[in-house]
């Protein structure tokens, strides 16, 4: 009796853990592809199909049935283009010019957008411990953009890319309380999130076409296929990480969900020194501790709540 009651009370940290490691490697992944010189829309729209496709996968082995009605399909059509599409296109648009480290930064405003949308809605009232946790949170991520201006995190770019980034973690606000608020009843996790990648991928491949038709952009099918090995690993970490995901809205809410931007941003962040070589000082690792210490307070609240 006990074992379920501990882990009841444990999911939504161990949810947040797996979705926020997971959908962090859009980060990185994101970079290579730009070293690739792959289209953003090419590489978003192709991985939010494959996404899904790991997802049709994951419902067959789990044995979930996928219901298409009405409510389902407006539901997708906004969640994915609130949840996915806006967001990532963004990203992907920013990385060559900001890297792959101030946007992952700049998502973890996130949870403070969030937190002002359900207390303006009153879909949740926050307590003192929770907002506090998230403050902390926001202050980490704070100091290292100020340590960005002190070449601790180095990119030079247009005050315009900047503000563009700001489109993520506005859009992934508004879509953590949309999922929440909008959640058809009776339907579980996993066949929400597939529906919700398949029509992120159609939204996208809607924009690129009507682009392409106005000569705004060219795409071919080269593009899509030029990476299809990063293609791949991009489509099974967010099919993974969304179905953590999407579990984590239904038993955390859209608060508690939202800190999976403070994760992706560390994950983004260990990638940029790992993996591209930039180089953190050690106050940017204090920032990063002071997230990970907002993330256990606001756990604590919760399952004090609970």
């Amino acid at each position: 009796m006990t074992q379920p009651n501990a882990f009841k009370r444990f999911e939504p940290l161990l949810l947040l853990f797996a979705s926020g490691l997971s959908l962090g490697l859009i980060f990185p992944l994101g970079k290579l592809s730009a070293d690739l010189g792959l289209p953003p829309l090419a590489f978003a729209g192709a991985t939010a199909a494959g996404a899904s496709v790991v997802l049709a996968f994951i419902c067959r082995i789990a044995g979930e049935r996928v219901i298409v009605n009405a409510e389902t399909l407006l539901y997708a059509a906004i969640a994915g283009q609130l949840t996915f599409a806006i967001p990532f296109v963004t990203l992907l648009a920013v990385i060559p010019h900001l890297g792959s480290g101030i946007p992952a930064i700049l998502q973890s405003l996130a949870p403070l957008l969030t937190l002002g949308i359900v207390s303006a809605l009153g879909v949740e009232r926050p307590g003192a411990v929770r907002i506090a946790g998230l403050l902390i949170g926001l202050i980490g991520t704070s100091i290292i953009l100020l340590e960005r201006n002190s070449d601790s995190i180095g990119a030079d770019a247009h005050i315009g890319w900047f503000l563009l980034a700001l489109v993520t973690p506005a859009s992934l606000a508004a879509g953590n309380v949309y999922r929440t608020t909008h959640w058809p009843d009776g339907h579980g996790p996993l066949p929400l999130a597939m529906l919700t990648l398949a029509s992120a991928a159609g939204g996208i491949t809607l924009l690129a076409a009507v682009l392409s038709f106005a000569g705004l952009v060219s795409i071919s099918l080269g593009d899509a296929t030029a990476g299809l090995g990063l293609i791949a690993a991009q489509s099974l970490a967010i099919g993974i990480g969304y179905a953590f995901f999407f579990r984590l809205q239904q038993v955390g809410g859209p608060v508690y969900l939202s800190q999976i931007s403070y994760l992706n941003t560390g994950v983004g962040v260990a990638f940029a020194v790992l993996l591209f070589g930039e180089r953190l000082s050690l106050t940017v690792w204090v920032a990063v501790a002071l997230i990970l210490f907002g993330v256990a307070m606001v756990n604590q609240s919760t399952r004090a709540e609970n």
